[in-house]
């Protein structure tokens, strides 16, 4: 979880240790924070119109033991401020207790209206909000959007269990903004509000959509979550977590989605109506790298260093979602049986009837009501799509997909010198321009290369429209301890046909690459060219 004003391991600490534990009072001594207020499971405590706030049933299970109300509106005390284009510099702020003043904040009814949270330890005020809002904004024409950032800081405070507990008033108290702001505007619908979590703001949106149900008979438009929280919303009812019923349409963004004693912090389970799980939905490149590694950026303060490095994995999910936003590049997702076999190129294509693809982040609606319009079948199904991309490893962190086929040659030459272990790489190259991908890595262990034998994977690189050629390389390691890699008398080298590269993104790509007069792939930059192939 991204840390505002605290230590990134006491934010960990509290957040794998209280989805764990059934002993209160072992969490504190652990992480030395105050407690939460002790509540009777069988009590029930009512804010006036926003509602009552039971424990029992589906809120305390094997997976939610511990349990504690809503602190009082009084306390959290959230606000919501509003942006336009015209007002990035002066904001309005809703107040409930002025209706009216909602006709005055250039909030337009036809146009789209964004709702974003924060999570736990954070506020309204924290960069990536504003950065994803200006990001909105500048998508839309003027005068076309509004953006409403949610602050409850008030109560995203430790321990995190009364956080997870304040969401659910913090949703239904925003559910009356968004019913004041659909009277006073004299809305049909509210399909053109659009809510935005992260983390604990996800099931936030999520309460947020219930309550507009419940209360109001409407329904938002759409709510899009980003790695939502799995510390007591793993394995729970859908009353208690983000679910499909929450809205029209619901997008997932899984980053951070390894199990809890692994770190963390993300749901894992498909609870949207379309599930993206960039990178498999954790380990993403970039959140490897040391801690000192981080602290070098001198771009970052020493507090963000640390969040970066303790939370890289969660924060990803937003970082994509406001990249998505105005990038060129589509952040393209497929369905596939496994991330193993997407990586494969087993769902290179989409156009084969049993792969399903979708831009991840802010266009993934469209590419949903693509699909609706056209009856597919997942649309229907209570199995919602699992769609796999992959990233890279800093910003812009969109990449294509490649699909690269090498043929290892089967001629005598080939066949006399034998197999070779190393690690391929290839850099796609425009011929329209000086434009290349980064070196791309064909496998990320080293691998046999057997004559005669075909390899195939996908890989991510650089967007590049138009590839013409390719430059590849061979990295060799030898093992003093096996004789079997050695090569004193000659270079290592691979002799290949050909290799094949095709894009998941663009039907258009396809170009089958050849060495110069079947010379054999060497340590260095060896050139393939359509030309070369006979």
């Amino acid at each position: 979880m991204y840390v505002a004003n605290s230590t990134g391991g006491l934010m960990l600490q509290t957040m794998l240790y209280l989805a764990n534990q059934t002993s209160r009072a072992a969490v504190n001594t652990l992480v030395d924070l105050p407690p939460a207020p002790k509540s009777d499971i069988n009590e029930v405590k009512c804010y006036g119109v926003y509602g009552c706030f039971p424990l029992n049933g589906p809120w305390t299970t094997n997976t939610r033991q511990i349990n504690v109300h809503p602190q009082k509106p009084s306390q959290i005390e959230p606000h919501y401020t509003v942006y336009t284009k015209r007002s990035m510099e002066n904001p309005k702020y809703i107040d409930l207790n002025d209706p009216e003043a909602v006709l005055h904040m250039g909030i337009n009814p036809k146009g789209k209206i964004y709702f974003l949270s924060h999570g736990y330890l954070e506020m309204g005020q924290m960069q990536w909000l504003l950065d994803m809002g200006k990001a909105l904004l500048t998508k839309e024409k003027e005068g076309n959007a509004a953006v409403v950032l949610i602050d409850w800081g008030g109560g995203s405070s430790p321990p995190y269990v009364q956080a997870v507990a304040n969401i659910r008033l913090v949703g239904a108290i925003t559910a009356h903004v968004i019913h004041m702001i659909y009277e006073e505007l004299r809305l049909s619908n509210i399909n053109n509000v659009h809510f935005i979590g992260h983390s604990l703001g996800a099931h936030l949106a999520g309460y947020a959509g219930y309550t507009l149900h419940r209360d109001f008979g409407l329904k938002l438009g759409r709510i899009t979550g980003l790695d939502p929280a799995a510390p007591l919303f793993t394995d729970t009812d859908p009353i208690v977590r983000l679910d499909r019923s929450d809205a029209h349409y619901v997008d997932i963004i899984h980053t951070d989605a390894n199990p809890l004693m692994k770190g963390g912090l993300g749901i894992h389970e498909r609870i949207g109506h379309v599930d993206f799980y960039p990178n498999d939905g954790f380990d993403n490149p970039g959140c490897d790298i040391r801690l000192q590694d981080y602290m070098k950026n001198r771009r970052s303060t020493l507090m963000e260093s640390m969040q970066e490095f303790l939370g890289c994995n969660h924060i990803r999910s937003y970082q994509y979602f406001t990249e998505s936003i105005l990038t060129k590049c589509p952040f393209m997702g497929v369905t596939c049986e496994s991330f193993e076999a997407f990586k494969e190129g087993k769902c290179s294509s989409c156009d084969a009837t049993d792969h399903v693809c979708m831009r991840m982040g802010y266009h993934s609606f469209d590419d949903y009501k693509h699909h609706l319009i056209r009856g597919a079948s997942f649309v229907k199904s209570n199995k919602p799509p699992v769609l796999y991309l992959m990233t890279g490893d800093s910003k812009p962190f969109c990449r294509a997909h490649y699909k690269v086929t090498v043929r290892v040659s089967g001629s005598d030459v080939s066949l006399n010198h034998g197999g070779e272990i190393g690690t391929l790489f290839l850099r796609l190259h425009s011929n329209s321009s000086k434009r290349t991908t980064e070196r791309i890595k064909f496998t990320h262990k080293p691998m046999y290369y057997e004559p005669g034998f075909e390899y195939s994977a996908l890989v991510p690189g650089k967007d590049l429209r138009d590839p013409a050629f390719a430059t590849v390389f061979l990295e060799y390691q030898t093992n003093i301890l096996n004789p079997l890699t050695w090569r004193i008398l000659a270079s290592p080298r691979i002799y290949l046909d050909y290799i094949i590269v095709e894009s998941l993104e663009f039907k258009n790509i396809y170009l089958k690459l050849c060495p110069l007069d079947g010379s054999a792939v060497l340590s260095g930059e060896n050139v393939f060219h359509a030309k070369y192939c006979k």
